[in-house]
């Protein structure tokens, strides 16, 4: 066996799948490692051997581990985004979910898992309020040094705007299984009562609107467990099928897991530092078993699951009622 062919096509291969730009690969090798057509051909066919230096220019331009290449069972390599820039920002962070939301455009219905530690994030991104409260404390925790302040009039670039909705859409129109827990809205509610003993909000109608955006948000869960489809309304959006089980054993962490023609995606965490993905398909095919035993060993809320569903969304009612009333006498504390 010619391994050094063997690797080398292999390697391509990872590049090909990589590279998302919609440019042509051949041509966008040529502009890294500064040689003509001919001499790519020649590494792409593995008739010239890359050297050490030109692989590595490679890896790091198309963002692939070459781990991944040569060692796939023997080691795992996650990609963590943020130590790639001086400065990370809420654009670089909604750029890391375009990335990872991606491949979806093309192999729609194929495999979509969510393991929930919170509420999936993508649920926040058409909710206004919740999304402005959520970025302002990201942008407080990691990217600024100033106090923080929560202002109605929060704006983001059109960029960022159109990154929101492409994910948004993206995550709605794909048929999804998630697996919630019963205390997945509990850090939101803890952010927010913090956030009024700091007198971090600008003025009391955010908080009044923001109260408003989650108990439309809970309604909102609500309609999707009961019919089992996942839209949104007022977002031109397909609807997909959506599978919601319960299980408060194994939420640890936030996991998503994606599998398309163009490869499988294992992606951890939502929140810097724990923001990391990895491509490595043993790793893939480890935690997908993991999940399924997890999914097995959950009750289904959605659907036809109605009497857990029901007893699951009591206590989620009867929670926010009390968080609710939580805000209501602190609020008369700290905002007289």
């Amino acid at each position: 066996m010619n391994y050094q062919k063997f690797y080398q096509a292999r390697f391509f291969e990872q590049i090909e799948k990589r590279n998302r730009k919609g440019t042509s690969t051949l041509h966008e090798v040529m502009e890294v490692l500064k040689i003509q057509k001919g001499a790519v051909y020649k590494r792409m066919n593995g008739d010239t051997a890359l050297t050490v230096g030109e692989m590595t220019q490679l890896a790091h331009h198309f963002k692939i581990s070459l781990d991944s290449v040569f060692n796939d069972k023997q080691f795992v390599s996650f990609l963590h985004p943020f130590m790639q820039t001086e400065k990370a920002t809420s654009i670089e962070f909604f750029k890391e979910f375009t990335m990872f939301m991606n491949p979806l455009k093309e192999n729609k219905g194929e495999e979509f898992t969510y393991l929930a530690n919170e509420l999936p994030v993508f649920y926040y991104f058409s909710h206004n309020y919740i999304f402005n409260f959520v970025i302002a404390v990201w942008n407080h925790l990691h990217w600024e040094d100033n106090e923080l302040c929560i202002d109605e009039s929060i704006e983001f670039k059109d960029d960022v705007q159109e990154m929101r909705s492409t994910i948004a859409k993206l995550y709605y129109e794909q048929p999804v299984t998630e697996i919630w827990n019963s205390n997945m809205l509990n850090n939101l509610y803890q952010q927010i009562i913090f956030c009024v003993t700091i007198r971090a909000f600008k003025s009391e109608s955010f908080i009044q609107k923001l109260i408003t955006d989650i108990e439309d948000l809970i309604k909102h869960l609500r309609e999707i467990a009961l019919s089992g489809i996942k839209t949104k309304k007022g977002m031109q959006t397909e609807s997909s099928e959506l599978k919601i089980y319960l299980n408060d054993f194994g939420n640890y962490l936030n996991m998503v897991q994606y599998s398309s023609t163009n490869g499988s995606g294992t992606f951890i965490g939502y929140d810097f530092p724990q923001f990391l993905r990895t491509y490595n398909k043993d790793f893939y095919n480890f935690s997908r078993d993991w999940l399924n035993k997890i999914t097995k060993r959950s009750v289904l809320i959605s659907g036809e699951g109605y009497q857990y569903r029901e007893l699951f969304f009591i206590k989620m009612e009867n929670d926010f009622k009390y968080f609710k009333e939580r805000i209501d006498k602190l609020m008369e504390i700290y905002y007289v």
